[in-house]
């Protein structure tokens, strides 16, 4: 199964308080503490149609499980399988970013978003530091009213602090949803004038560690 948290889902958020201004050297760097995320840089829609291929399998076999938390259930037999490579593969398709959030990740940084958090949560406390799904992302003002309104038809929520935006949902199934949304509207992201920060970002990428 694919484990459904106790979220109430809403849409606290002002355009015109979004942070703006970021720089290359802002986004690579890091312009906000949240639990050592790593920039994902400027994946291509291919990339995030990869992601989310990775990302469908291991929801459908965690959705076929018949314990609770069946993605935990999913990944920890693949990490005992044996076959380290595989297991490499696919978290090297998510970005090693937790199965379930990693697709709509990929996709706001394909739509050129700066993502700056993601978490899929868990049953088990502790576990994962977020309660229940949860993605941050900074969109410019025009990308900001088309995810706003994606969301929604997905069924996630938006809630907004110090101009960042925190996507969330009741399950990561919503998350994955909400994922090929934007994947589907790559065109109209496309036709949006690119934000300043894309300009000298895998420059300033290549000069930290671990990229």
């Amino acid at each position: 199964m694919i484990p459904t948290f106790d979220v109430e889902i809403g849409y606290a958020y002002e355009m015109d308080r979004l942070l703006t201004g970021l720089t290359a050297e802002d986004v690579a760097t890091g312009f906000t503490d949240h639990h050592e995320y790593e920039c994902l840089g400027v994946p291509t829609w291919d990339e995030a149609a990869e992601c989310l291929d990775s990302e469908a399998f291991v929801l459908g076999r965690a959705a076929e499980s018949g314990v609770p938390d069946g993605i935990e259930a999913v990944l920890g037999d693949l990490s005992d399988s044996g076959d380290g490579v595989a297991y490499a593969e696919l978290n090297q398709s998510l970005h090693w970013n937790d199965a379930g959030v990693a697709g709509l990740s990929i996709a706001l940084s394909a739509a050129r978003a700066v993502t700056f958090y993601s978490c899929s949560a868990s049953l088990e406390r502790g576990r994962h530091h977020a309660r229940y799904p949860m993605v941050g992302v900074v969109p410019d003002a025009d990308r900001a009213e088309l995810i706003a309104d994606l969301a929604r038809s997905a069924g996630c929520g938006i809630g907004q602090h110090e101009g960042r935006w925190y996507l969330y949902a009741k399950s990561v199934t919503d998350m994955h949803r909400l994922a090929h949304l934007i994947l589907e509207q790559r065109m109209a992201f496309d036709a949006m004038p690119v934000p300043c920060w894309v300009h000298g970002l895998e420059a300033e990428l290549k000069g930290t560690d671990g990229y």
